[in-house]
C-alpha cells in the first residue's frame, strides 16, 4: 500500500491474454496501483485519453510486435515521456529510451519478473 506521500502510479497494461499477467496485476492493484488493461490500439487509445494518460504502458509477452509498436507510437505521440516495460517484443529505440525496461528474459508471474518491473516503477519518479 503507499503511503500518504506516494502519488498512486497509473498503469496501462496492454495484453493478448489475461491469464499470464494475473498474477502481476494482483500484486501491482495490493502495492496500489491503478492498473487498466487492454488487448488493441482502440482500447488503448480509449483508456489512455479516459484517464488522463497512464504512468507507464507495460507490454506482455504474447503480444504481437506490431500490435506493441503501434500503441508505444500512438501514445508517445501524445506523451513523448511516456515509460515503457515489456515482457514481450523488444520496442522502439528513441528519445525515451531511459525510460524504457526490458524484461524479455523474465516471466510476468514470476517474483524476479514482478520485482523488476515493481523497481523500475518505483525509478520512474527520481
Amino acid at each position: 500500500m503507499p503511503n500518504a506521500d506516494e502519488r498512486i502510479l497509473g498503469l496501462l497494461l496492454l495484453q493478448a491474454d489475461p491469464v499470464p499477467m494475473r498474477a502481476l496485476v494482483a500484486h501491482l492493484v495490493e502495492l496500489g496501483m491503478q492498473v487498466d488493461t487492454v488487448v488493441d490500439l482502440e482500447a488503448a487509445r480509449a483508456s489512455f485519453f479516459g484517464s488522463g494518460g497512464h504512468d507507464c504502458l507495460v507490454v506482455a509477452p504474447d503480444v504481437r510486435p506490431s500490435l506493441a509498436h503501434k500503441v508505444v507510437h500512438s501514445l508517445r505521440a501524445v506523451d513523448p515521456r511516456l515509460a515503457t516495460a515489456t515482457f514481450g517484443p523488444e520496442l522502439a529505440k528513441g528519445r525515451a529510451v531511459s525510460r524504457t525496461a526490458r524484461l524479455g528474459g523474465l516471466h510476468p508471474s514470476s517474483r524476479a519478473g514482478q520485482g523488476a518491473l515493481v523497481r523500475f516503477l518505483r525509478n520512474l519518479g527520481r
